[in-house]
């Protein structure tokens, strides 16, 4: 009978050694899991703030590359005024100028319509950054009439 009961003790004992070898590998698993998981979660998330901090950068360029086309608009407007002539130009604006990170360069073009010469149609070429890949260009034309008098400022 001894034998028998140190036969079923160690059968017991072997089999709480086995459930527990099996309940560790179910611990660690759960565990790694959670962790894969979570880095599947901060990966999409990094993603994500990626994308929009591109989107954040392509707006700002857009906004400054707007700016820098109205004011080559105002430069045109100033540069006919003073010489009725004026063709146009290219001009390239220093990052200090506008207080921005990159230089931009504008394109100004003066058409003059056959039929009248008083009307005429100013066309400007906006692009910043101007020396980078990810650049915003920007075309606008602004019709217009030229007239004889001209103004003391």
């Amino acid at each position: 009978m001894k034998q028998k009961t140190v036969t079923l003790r160690s059968n017991i004992c072997e089999q709480r050694q086995s459930r527990w070898i099996q309940r560790r590998g179910t611990i660690v698993l759960i565990p790694m899991l959670c962790l894969v998981l979570s880095l599947a979660v901060i990966g999409g998330l990094l993603k994500q703030t990626s994308i929009e901090l591109k989107q954040l950068k392509k707006e700002e360029y857009l906004i400054q590359a707007n700016w820098l086309a109205d004011a080559a608009a105002q430069r045109a407007v100033r540069k006919l005024r003073e010489a009725p002539n004026y063709t146009g130009e290219t001009w390239s604006v220093l990052p200090e100028e506008i207080g921005g990170k990159f230089p931009g360069s504008i394109v100004i073009e003066i058409n003059r319509s056959p039929q009248n010469n008083q009307s005429i149609t100013i066309r400007t070429l906006a692009r910043y950054p101007s020396n980078r890949l990810e650049r915003v260009q920007i075309i606008r034309e602004w019709p217009s009439k030229l007239s004889n008098t001209t103004s003391k400022n």
